[in-house]
């Protein structure tokens, strides 16, 4: 994947005919067709040689007379590339702190570090380094773009801080530069109307390789990969293993939903516990994944998921008790790789009764 401006090879390619791709056509558009509401923007970015510029605190599309000393603008689109008022693009000096991995309903806190903002050219491509350039996945077979997993913290030019996240490139049609955005306050949540399936519809993955299972003096290391949120990691404690139904918990990304009750024990010593509690049990009857919501903390300063001090009883439904602990987010510790929950449990003693 490239997470950076295109080289012209590439432009050239993507012009000639392909479904979907970088480049709308020859277009001089400004940003008629651009539909902002409070929060939320499709930006008719299509034109080849035009900037069209977004207030975000007004959410509000504008047309400054000299946008490179002007304050009335936080960014500007131009096809698939995204400046800052900042830096060499304007004197609005905004900055940028992109968090690759972390979804944007997370609470965030103003970060300390990490702070970016558009540069010279320093490639001698033609284009500055914008502070935004990671946005985007780009597909070299498919000529597809598609919205990277970032989300960026932003410190506006009124120097209010919110979060931002890229939906699309396309509208429903498939035209490019027509790009998707959100954003709000770091501790807003944002729910797309996407029709999402009923819990009985749920998509589990036949894929193997996405779970493995290993097994040492009776405890079990399970580690899968979530972040496919069209087919969902569905485990079985029974089994150890995944399943297409009666699952005792579906994956993706962090949120994990579960069909059984689960008890949430703060600071337990995972091998010390050999018998379940008798209370404290919780569902979660709409699997939005409320069992698991708290299983992990937000580092602010490393862009990171931390599991907490914390052993879950899980009851299933057919009546057997395991101790589940997460032990991390990342395979080997390689934090540029998200969505590899690895967690270790046991079958436990059913309380006494």
């Amino acid at each position: 994947m490239i997470r950076t401006a295109l080289p012209t090879t590439i432009l050239l390619i993507l012009a000639t005919g392909c479904a979907k791709s970088l480049d709308p056509g020859d277009k001089d558009d400004t940003d008629v067709g651009s539909e902002v509401s409070a929060g939320d923007a499709v930006i008719n970015a299509t034109s080849e040689s035009n900037w069209v510029y977004l207030d975000l605190e007004s959410s509000s599309m504008v047309s400054p007379a000299t946008p490179e000393d002007s304050t009335e603008w936080d960014l500007g689109f131009r096809r698939y590339k995204v400046m800052l008022n900042g830096g060499v693009s304007g004197t609005g000096d905004m900055a940028a702190v992109p968090m690759p991995g972390v979804d944007y309903n997370t609470q965030l806190e103003e970060p300390s570090s990490g702070w970016i903002t558009d540069e010279p050219d320093a490639d001698a491509d033609g284009d500055m380094e914008y502070a935004l350039d990671s946005w985007f996945d780009y597909d070299g077979d498919s000529h597809e773009v598609t919205p990277a997993d970032t989300i960026f913290v932003l410190r506006t030019v009124e120097r209010g801080l919110l979060k931002f996240e890229f939906l699309a490139y396309y509208d429903d049609a498939g035209t490019p530069a027509y790009i998707h955005v959100h954003w709000g306050p770091l501790a807003d949540e944002y729910v797309e109307d996407t029709g999402d399936t009923e819990p009985d519809e749920v998509t589990c993955t036949t894929d193997s390789s996405r779970l493995t299972t290993t097994e040492a003096d009776g405890v079990y290391t399970t580690q899968a990969y979530t972040g496919d949120e069209t087919e969902l990691v569905c485990f079985d404690f029974a089994s150890g293993g995944l399943v297409s139904e009666g699952w005792d918990m579906s994956m993706v990304k962090w949120t994990w939903p579960s069909t059984a009750q689960v008890a949430e024990l703060e600071g337990e010593d995972f091998d010390a516990l050999t018998v379940a509690p008798a209370d404290g049990y919780v569902s979660d009857p709409d699997l939005e994944g409320d069992c698991f919501e708290d299983w992990y903390d937000y580092d602010s300063t490393e862009h990171i998921l931390v599991p907490f001090d914390k052993v879950y009883v899980v009851h299933t439904a057919d009546d057997a008790y395991y101790k589940l602990q997460v032990v991390t987010y990342y395979p080997d510790g390689d934090h540029n790789l998200p969505h590899w929950p690895t967690w270790r449990w046991a079958p436990i003693a059913a309380p006494a009764r």
